[in-house]
């Protein structure tokens, strides 16, 4: 280490000599020995001086990826792309740099420095985007009295005008072509819409239908909250579309049944249905399974009031590339599911038992890739042991097997006790040391639970315990973990303003937002 430092201490002095070649080797001397933000940051230093800016900014990229917390990195690599007229990446990197830096020091406030400053020499003079400006209530208002070209006409203003006019659905609930200098061929409605979405209409007769059927460039159908559209219809709509349609949602509270039909939707990578329940929920998951083999993000949500029935289990393995599965239902009969290996993603909200599995003939559960999940289930904590599968003695098997970085939990079926002795086991799982963000359970007594957390999951970044009976105590040993940068604490009567304020002094955000007034109770002082 002695020789490190002697070797960057002359790298810096030959440097302010300006002999940037020969410091050049010294620093190379010592990341080769012992790599590091400050070291990649003099080097890259150098190799700016000697013009060489693409060497300089992969240094400045393999400190940020050595520590991205640290805003060394991010202020060299603006820099140099700021020198590389390549201003519009460096504003990328330093709005990265703000996102994953504390807010607190002097290097956050230099990066957020150099981000305003740039930003400030990139707009024009005296130009207002209206749309950042205004209120988005009042935007809308003012922008459903433009006819359908104009709106078409605006969203080629730029790509944040495009964004914002396709995430407002009340703007295409009426195509109005009364204006139009020639007489309108529905063709020409088929070629011109690859994204519909419908938001509070009604789909009474077939025309819709008849106008789509030959829509070759549809690729997203969306059907809003809202919509009377009765289910022969819907399928008669989806069924036209099998063979465009990459995305496909469906909120139909008052439907019973949402049938696809067993035609193949060989396109089709987003699933999104919600419906008041499943008449039949088993041929809805094998047409699914079998009908959608590029599907890749499933959502399936129901009114947990009422149950479906089935008598097989539900069977997604078939899904060789889906990636996001969202369940939300309640169903009798068989309780298993079977999903396919390949998910990242998972979120499972079932208010009675159920058994997961990944193939018939194995109990276990194999889910290597996955690395969100969100539990509201009974007996969470067994359910998450499974989830976590059997760790593996072999070190290259187990370097397959991704961390998970995202959980959430819920404990409304079971006791505190139950669950908080079940999950401390579950923390200490390999699969959970790398967890960035907690979700706790709401309405629950948190004293052991947070003790639990600060000693078992050290690299925690965001923790969300609203709704709980956090105090001042409980929210020190949080805000003590090394890594927490946000703690959201909403509806949390025990917690006092000064516990707030303290935590917000040690540079982490706070997010305490409360839906029935401010804080009260309990008030710790340190």
């Amino acid at each position: 280490m002695n020789n490190v430092q002697h070797l960057q201490r002359e790298g810096r002095a030959c440097y302010k000599r300006r002999e940037y070649a020969k410091a050049l080797e010294f620093f190379d001397s010592a990341i080769g020995r012992a790599p590091s933000v400050q070291l990649l940051d003099n080097r890259a230093a150098c190799q700016d001086k000697l013009n060489d800016l693409p060497a300089a900014l992969k240094d400045a990229k393999k400190a940020i990826n050595l520590q991205k917390e640290d805003p060394t990195g991010y202020l060299r690599a603006g820099k140099i792309l700021v020198k590389m007229e390549r201003e519009s990446v460096a504003v990328e990197i330093y709005s990265h740099g703000l996102k994953n830096v504390k807010h607190a020091g002097q290097g956050y406030e230099l990066l957020r420095i150099a981000y305003v400053e740039l930003m400030s020499q990139l707009s024009p003079p005296k130009s207002v985007d209206p749309l950042t400006v205004l209120p988005r209530e009042l935007a809308e208002q003012i922008l459903e009295y433009l006819t359908f070209q104009q709106r078409m006409n605006a969203c080629l203003v730029s790509k944040e005008w495009t964004s914002f006019f396709r995430s407002v659905p009340s703007l295409w609930q009426r195509l109005d072509l009364s204006d139009a200098r020639r007489k309108v061929r529905p063709a020409f409605i088929s070629r011109a819409i690859n994204d519909l979405t419908l938001l509070d209409t009604g789909v009474q007769s077939h025309n819709l239908v008849d106008l789509l059927r030959e829509a070759a460039h549809l690729k997203a159908l969306r059907i809003l909250e809202g919509t009377q559209i009765g289910q022969r219809t819907l399928k008669q709509l989806v069924t036209s579309l099998s063979t465009s349609l990459e995305t496909l949602v469906c909120y139909a509270p008052n439907n019973k049944m949402v049938d696809l039909g067993m035609r193949p939707y060989q396109r089709l990578t987003t699933l999104k249905i919600c419906v008041g329940s499943f008449a039949a929920l088993e041929t809805f998951f094998e047409a699914v399974a079998t009908c959608m083999p590029h599907l890749r993000f499933f959502t399936a949500h129901q009114d947990l009031r009422h149950a479906s029935h089935t008598r097989v289990p539900l069977d997604l393995t078939a899904l060789d590339k889906l990636e996001c599965l969202d369940l939300r239902l309640r169903w009798t009969g068989c309780v298993d599911v079977m999903l396919p290996t390949t998910l990242r993603l998972l979120r499972l909200h079932v208010p009675h038992e159920c058994v997961l599995k990944t193939s018939a003939s194995i109990t276990e559960v194999r889910l290597p890739r996955l690395a969100e999940l969100s539990l509201d289930v009974p007996s969470v904590a067994a359910l998450l042991h499974a989830i976590l599968g059997v760790e593996d003695t072999d070190a290259e098997a187990e370097e397959l097997v991704s961390d998970i970085h995202t959980l959430a939990l819920s404990v409304r079926y079971v006791g505190m006790g139950e669950y908080t002795s079940d999950l401390a086991a579950a923390f200490q799982r390999r699969r959970l040391r790398q967890l960035k963000h907690l979700t706790t359970p709401h309405e629950s007594d948190i004293d052991r639970f947070a003790s639990m957390v600060a000693e078992s999951l050290q690299a925690l970044e965001s923790i969300d315990v609203s709704g709980t009976k956090i105090t001042g105590v409980e929210m020190k040993q949080l805000v003590g973990m090394p890594r927490l940068k946000r703690i959201t604490v909403k509806d949390c009567p025990h917690l006092g303003r000064d516990a707030v304020q303290w935590a917000r002094s040690q540079g982490v955000i706070v997010d305490d937002r409360a839906s029935g007034g401010g804080h009260s109770g309990l008030k710790v002082r340190y």
